[in-house]
């Protein structure tokens, strides 16, 4: 073949005249004696013709005279890469690199073949080879490559280094941009983010990727207003793109707006329906506008779809809403999938959630350390000790301050604070409704703050200004929780109490407040937090509660005049469908007994009524208690014979209101928080021959209890004894035994001590 001919095709590709120069180069090839030059500038012609399927012929056969060319190597490669053919792509990556180490071109294709493929710890040691000889090529698309790498595997501050240097190497690179912003927000830099994302739209111009990116770090602020403004502006743009409107459904149910959320949420269904991630959304989003029955739903669908490579909560959230509307479809098999997934890393177990599935404290502490660091990854800030003005300022820190479990059990002991000893204050983070137990938190308190509507940095910010020297987060992960302001820091001192039954597995929380029963010597191990344990139960109680039991009947709720009533008037996402099981054949062996239960919904009392049915329990049997008055809710408990409590989380205000008014508590100590509060309360209260050890043994002494009413009307008559004068409801002692575990933290504090595990004094 006569060099010219050649030349004459090779300027034709060159011009990018790419058929003319195929067709010149076909004619050619029966005159390429060798078979390598005209077969390799034929495939790289047709590749880049956008056909590489006819390309990779060619290359192979240029290969068959060539071997170990690392060029066309390289170039197999990338037609392979084309083709979607990514492991043989990295094949030909890898050996062109072996016949030669210096071409720096299979190296760069090779880390973004592997980065493809998900394979990013490969990827990251190619970036890495890279870095360390130095290749010439490193521009802004490496860096912010290699960025991306590091990001999929959790390594934000080094991801934001290599974003940083590719805007270095190109300040317009917008997808380098985002993904610092993005970074940011990883790492916990929320306001950061945002403001370097509007920064860079000032100057640079802003993309969608960027405004996406942007809104994201305004809902993770709790800055919901502008961030529907940012979506609206995606949505306007591009009005069909998924992330616009997953982000304007979540804004807009942050705002309260849940019809508008659920149709923006419907409408990203309709438009994706394989996306697992919307179907989430959905879920949540329903689950905010209290329709369970419709984030079932939207759970199962996302459970059903592939998942993708980053472990999501879709199973685990499909298993607890069930629980909720007692629909145990499938429960043991796919709790056991649930605890595997959550025990090799593939899904994500929320903490709440693993309360109420296992009774495995080593399990809760894992997914809560797992939970904070990937949701509260920001470093807490050291904040300095306040003034020394004689008196101790605390803050507690709620989204249920209002009518509620939370605020009914906190308001006497907000009231009995030492006042010439403590500045007490009261941060609300959740809706209020104007109601009494409000009104009488308020009246508690020397300070009410409503954080509600604010920002997570406004929020901060105004709790930093208080000179807290502890904040007692009432929430944990339940409720309106807003984390971020623990994990940001808003006092020296932090300390979880009372609403969340077990650890947060978090550094931003320096303390646990429990007792010896439910976090017995020996389990400090399960907890990231130091233990404090209070004397007799960690439960504040209301010493002056009002109890409406004269003029109550049985008649009234519906219950038998005759007959045992057992009472359970936990949460639905308690009865786990072993322990109704267990319920069923208490009443199967208690000839005209029934059973009083919380009426959760209409699903959930259909669902336990065919549960009873199916295992042959008249329906009927089931009686279901609706909403009263506070007073005559804690009353109508004397109406029954014995309360029947649940593992592995136990009744816990539940099981204190039945105490209270006078109704025993049968109960089984489990190993973790959750599962050991009814003993705790029993203890209390004297009656720790009511803590069984087994299911066995608790389904016995229930039946035997209701079989033998003297021994069941001495008990009640012993409880009613005790209870004038018991530890559990001795409120001005518990408030002063509080206080003195705070003043302990605090004292510890101000010495420079790190948190420490101690217990007071009887």
């Amino acid at each position: 073949m006569a060099a010219a001919d050649l030349n004459h095709c090779i300027a034709l590709h060159q011009a990018g005249r790419l058929d003319d120069a195929i067709a010149c180069y076909r004619r050619a090839l029966p005159r390429d004696r060798g078979g390598v030059q005209v077969n390799r500038l034929l495939g790289i012609a047709l590749a880049a013709a956008g056909d590489a399927a006819s390309a990779l012929p060619h290359l192979h056969t240029a290969l068959v005279g060539a071997p170990r060319d690392p060029a066309l190597l390289n170039d197999v490669g990338n037609v392979q890469r084309a083709l979607g053919r990514q492991p043989e792509a990295v094949d030909s990556f890898r050996r062109a690199i072996q016949a030669g180490p210096a071409f720096a071109f299979a190296h760069f294709n090779l880390a973004d073949a592997l980065l493809e493929m998900g394979r990013h710890a490969e990827a990251l040691e190619v970036f890495r080879t890279i870095l360390l000889r130095r290749f010439d090529g490193m521009d802004a698309d490496f860096h912010n490559n290699l960025g991306i790498c590091l990001m999929a595997l959790g390594r934000a501050e080094e991801a934001l280094t290599a974003f940083h240097a590719a805007l270095k190497a190109d300040p317009a690179h917008a997808a380098a941009a985002a993904h610092a912003g993005a970074a940011l927000q990883q790492v916990g830099r929320h306001r950061d983010s945002v403001e370097f994302l509007r920064g860079r739209a000032g100057r640079h111009g802003v993309t969608i990727q960027i405004l996406t990116t942007l809104g994201q770090g305004l809902l993770n602020l709790n800055d919901n207003a502008p961030a529907l403004e940012v979506f609206d502006e995606v949505l306007r743009r591009e009005p069909e793109l998924e992330r616009g409107l997953t982000g304007q459904a979540l804004a807009l149910s942050s705002l309260g707006r849940d019809a508008a959320a659920i149709e923006a949420i419907d409408r990203a269904a309709a438009l994706y329906p394989a996306s697992r991630s919307v179907q989430l959304i959905s879920g949540n989003i329903r689950l905010g506008a209290k329709d369970p029955e419709g984030a079932v739903a939207a759970f199962a669908r996302a459970a059903a779809l592939p998942a993708g490579r980053s472990p999501d909560a879709a199973l685990p959230m499909l298993l607890f809403n069930r629980l909720r509307l007692c629909d145990w479809t499938d429960f043991a098999t796919t709790r056991d999938a649930v605890l595997a997934g959550a025990a090799e890393g593939s899904l994500r177990l929320p903490p709440f959630e693993a309360l109420c599935i296992a009774d495995d404290p080593a399990l809760h502490l894992r997914c809560a350390g797992l939970h904070a660091r990937e949701n509260q990854p920001t470093r807490r800030a050291a904040l300095p000790a306040p003034p020394d003005g004689g008196r101790i300022r605390i803050g507690y820190v709620s989204g249920e301050l209002r009518e509620h479990a939370v605020g009914h059990l906190m308001a006497r002991l907000l009231e009995l604070h030492d006042r010439d000893a403590f500045e007490v204050h009261a941060i609300s983070l959740g809706r209020l409704t104007g109601d009494s137990v409000e009104a009488r938190l308020r009246a508690a308190v020397e300070n009410f703050h409503d954080c509600s509507s604010m920002p997570d940095a406004a929020a901060i910010a105004h709790v930093r200004g208080l000179g807290l020297d502890i904040a007692v987060n009432l929430n944990g992960y339940t409720g309106n929780s807003r984390t971020a302001l623990f994990s940001h820091g808003i006092a020296p001192v932090q300390a979880v109490f009372l609403g969340y039954p077990g650890t947060m597995g978090a550094p931003f929380m320096d303390y646990v407040i429990a007792d010896a029963a439910t976090v017995p010597e020996g389990a400090d191990r399960f907890y990231a937090e130091k233990v404090v344990r209070l004397p007799g139960c960690f439960m504040p109680t209301d010493d002056q509660r009002e109890v409406t039991i004269a003029g109550l009947t049985r008649t009234q709720f519906g219950l038998p005049e005759d007959g045992i009533v057992f009472c359970c008037f936990n949460n639905t996402h308690k009865i786990l469908p072993e322990a109704f099981d267990g319920l069923m054949r208490i009443l199967a062996a208690t000839p005209g007994s029934v059973l009083w239960l919380r009426e959760e919904s209409a699903a959930a009392t259909r669902n336990l009524k065919q549960a009873a049915a199916d295992r042959a329990i008249d329906p009927a049997r089931l009686i279901m208690a609706g909403r009263v008055d506070h007073a005559d809710h804690l009353g109508r408990h004397a109406l029954a014979d014995l309360f029947l409590d649940t593992l592995p989380y136990n009744a816990h205000t539940t099981a204190c209101d039945a105490l209270g008014a006078g109704l025993p508590v049968l109960t089984r100590a489990g190993e973790a928080f959750a599962g050991r509060v009814a003993a705790s309360l029993l203890r209390a209260v004297g009656l720790p021959e009511l803590i069984a050890d087994s299911a066995a043994a608790f389904e016995a002494r229930a039946i035997a209890l209701a079989a033998d009413r003297p021994a069941l009307t001495a008990i009640r008559a012993r409880l009613d004894a005790a209870l004038p004068s018991c530890t559990l409801f001795d409120t001005p002692r518990y408030t002063r035994n509080l206080e003195a575990a705070f003043r302990v933290m605090r004292d510890r504090h101000r010495a420079g001590a790190p948190p420490e595990a101690f217990a007071v004094p009887v």
